[in-house]
C-alpha cells in the first residue's frame, strides 16, 4: 500500500478544505531511488527511469473504483523499448506529468527492485487505502 507523503497530505487538505482546485488528473510513475522516498520527500527527490520510451501514466479522475476505504485503478503497464531502465524500486503518484507538480504517494516494491531491460515491462495496479 502506498504511503501518503507530507506534500500529498498538504495538497489533499488544501483541496478539501482550502481554495486549491482539485487536480483533474494524477500521474503514475516509477522510481529508481534505492530506497522508498521518505515521508518528507518532494517530487524533486524522485529519480525516474530515462530513455526507452519511459513516461508517466495518466490516471483520470472518476476512473478509480472505490469500495469502502479503498480506491483502486486499472492495471498500468510500463514497457521499456529502445533502452533498459535498470533497477526499478517502486512507484509513485503525482499531480503532473513532469517535475513541476506535487508528490502524493510512494511505494517501494516489497520483493525488492525489478531489473527492467529493453523489451521487458512492469505492471502496476495502484491501490490506495485510507486507514
Amino acid at each position: 500500500m502506498p504511503k501518503l507523503v507530507n506534500e500529498g497530505e498538504n495538497r489533499i487538505l488544501n483541496q478539501l478544505l482550502g481554495s486549491t482546485a482539485v487536480d483533474s488528473k494524477l500521474y503514475l510513475g516509477l522510481f529508481t531511488n534505492n530506497a522508498e522516498p521518505a515521508e518528507t520527500a518532494a517530487l524533486t527527490d524522485i529519480t525516474e527511469p530515462s530513455g526507452g520510451t519511459y513516461a508517466r501514466k495518466e490516471l483520470d479522475r472518476g476512473s478509480w473504483t472505490i469500495a469502502d476505504d479503498a480506491a483502486s485503478y486499472a492495471e498500468q503497464t510500463f514497457a521499456a523499448s529502445g533502452a533498459s531502465w535498470g533497477s526499478v524500486y517502486g512507484y509513485f503518484i503525482a499531480t503532473s506529468a513532469d517535475g513541476s507538480g506535487k508528490l502524493l504517494f510512494v511505494e517501494a516494491f516489497s520483493g525488492g527492485a525489478y531489473n527492467i531491460t529493453d523489451g521487458s515491462s512492469i505492471k502496476i495496479t495502484p491501490k490506495i487505502t485510507a486507514a
